[in-house]
């Protein structure tokens, strides 16, 4: 708790920290003698100056933290607000990859480097921030992967690097809290318009949740999801658009989009019944509106006109969504639910609910189940009541 949340390293700490000393001292601290306790902490002091005591135990913190982003976490200068907004090294590399082709990159917005070093593996970045520090950050985090970048301290408002291409990611908390819309970000949505017109094309990093329809300029609009998770959305801009809309489901890092907002109409709902396959479709593919697409292409129909689960006659294997065989259903009533479960033998329970307000914590444990079947229920509001679908996964 000695370690403050908000702080960021002074240059002098960074410089330090990328020392051949200072990455000793980090080292030797994770490896089993961290300054963790008052007695550790005065045993560092007789070999090195409190401050760096300090700036090397919270790179050690940091750096465990940041192990799920980044592979090389252990050799990378970070502060806490910097790791939790990044780019982690996946969907960033995934980003990275229709930059290919520029001879030169403007990273707007830097931060320490997340989008940074995966650009660089394509061409030199110009990697800028307002924060100097973050700025030295993200070159050193590029030249821990072996690639170039140039920290450059700058207001992005006023500073325009010459490139070929431009990414940027507003700061989406301003004034302390998170925002969703690029109106509240810094730098706004007319700043960030100013710079669409400045290169030939831009990404821009958004909130999966932000209102994509009043961007004020021609975008195609792409959900990323990692694992099932909907991380990311960015709006490509002048020569990086191929679609109006597009998903991409990582690691496999397979996409489905719509060419033009006529596409994203969804085909008439169909009925649940038993025997039938239900697809769930992934984070990104909800969010981009997709749901629509998927379902011609799979040649399924969605279970209701706002539920965005689909049902289809046979089996099929997509990384777009994950599949359940539907085993019977039932109009959901709390106290009919466990004998019919028990009916089925059911006593493992995963619970799914879309446009209910159903806590599923709260019905699996008043349940009590005691069969030996393990499977899924899917609650769902189909019309004007909510239906209790009995399913196992694919």
């Amino acid at each position: 708790m000695w370690i403050r949340d908000e702080y960021t390293p002074t240059l002098h700490e960074i410089a330090w920290l990328a020392s051949e000393e200072g990455q000793a001292a980090c080292d030797e601290m994770a490896a089993g003698h961290p300054a963790d306790t008052p007695t550790a902490i005065s045993r560092w002091r007789e070999r090195l100056d409190a401050e760096r005591v300090t700036a090397a135990w919270r790179q050690v913190l940091l750096r465990q933290a940041a192990r799920t982003k980044f592979s090389r976490a252990d050799r990378m200068i970070f502060d806490r607000i910097g790791v939790e907004q990044s780019t982690d090294e996946v969907v960033a590399t995934h980003k990275a990859r229709r930059f290919a082709g520029c001879g030169r990159i403007a990273d707007l917005c830097c931060g320490i480097g997340g989008d940074t070093l995966a650009l660089a593996a394509h061409a030199p970045v110009i990697a800028v921030d307002i924060s100097g520090p973050r700025s030295a950050m993200a070159e050193h985090n590029a030249g821990v992967y072996g690639r170039r970048a140039e920290g450059v301290i700058g207001d992005v408002e006023l500073t325009h690097p010459d490139a070929d291409a431009a990414h940027i990611d507003p700061d989406r908390r301003p004034v302390g809290r998170r925002e969703h819309e690029l109106e509240h970000g810094s730098p706004d949505l007319r700043a960030v318009e100013k710079l669409v017109g400045r290169y030939a094309g831009v990404a821009i990093k958004l909130s999966p949740g932000a209102g994509f329809e009043r961007l004020p300029f021609p975008a195609e609009i792409e959900l990323i999801s990692h694992h099932g998770q909907c991380k990311q959305a960015v709006a490509w801009t002048g020569r990086f658009i191929t679609a109006h809309r597009r998903a991409t489901v990582l690691p496999q890092g397979e996409n489905i989009s719509a060419a033009d907002q006529r596409e994203l109409v969804w085909p008439p709902s169909r009925p649940v019944e038993p025997g039938l396959w239900l697809l769930e479709p992934d984070a990104a593919v909800i969010r981009a509106n997709l749901v629509g697409v998927l379902a011609r292409q799979l040649d399924a129909a969605p279970v209701d006109p706002h539920i965005a689960w689909l049902v289809r006659e046979r089996p099929v294997s997509t990384p777009f969504a994950n599949a359940f065989r539907v085993i019977d259903t039932l109009g959901f009533n709390e106290k009919k639910l466990r004998p019919w479960l028990a009916g089925h033998n059911v006593g493992s329970l995963e619970i799914k609910t879309r446009g209910v307000a159903f806590q599923p914590e709260d019905i699996v444990r008043r349940l009590k189940l005691r069969g030996d079947r393990r499977a899924v229920l899917l609650i769902a509001r189909i019309g004007d009541k909510p239906l209790a679908i009995l399913a196992e996964r694919a």
